[in-house]
């Protein structure tokens, strides 16, 4: 099953953090076992852009255009059998210490809203 695993900074991060992982070797190991298919960092939100059609025409909005304390710094999509392995994937990232890290499996499309995939 695929998880999209949102990488969150947050405001209440801890000032000085024990035992964080080290980013680099949850690359290698994740990426490198083929539990990870890609992933990346994210631009800051003043440097989103908003897109919505009203009425036809096209609407534009310059970031950041919702209110939130967290922020998205990054994502990776995940290839775990099952939730639980996807929790410890998640866990071991080094933003699960510093931040929030959140997983949404995904939902194939052609799939009903009672169904699970």
């Amino acid at each position: 099953m695929r998880y999209l695993m949102l990488v969150l900074a947050t405001p209440d991060a801890p000032a000085d953090p024990a035992d964080v992982p080290d980013i680099e070797t949850w690359v290698r190991d994740t990426y490198g076992s083929g539990r990870a298919i890609m992933g990346d960092r994210l631009r800051p939100p003043a440097d989103a852009v908003g897109v919505q059609v009203r009425t036809g025409e096209v609407v534009v909005t310059d970031g950041p255009f919702t209110e939130t304390k967290e922020v998205i710094a990054g994502f990776d999509i995940l290839e775990a059998p099952d939730l639980d392995e996807a929790i410890r994937i998640a866990a071991a990232h080094p933003m699960a210490h510093t931040g929030a890290v959140e997983l949404r499996p995904f939902w194939p499309l052609g799939l009903d809203s009672g169904s699970e995939g």
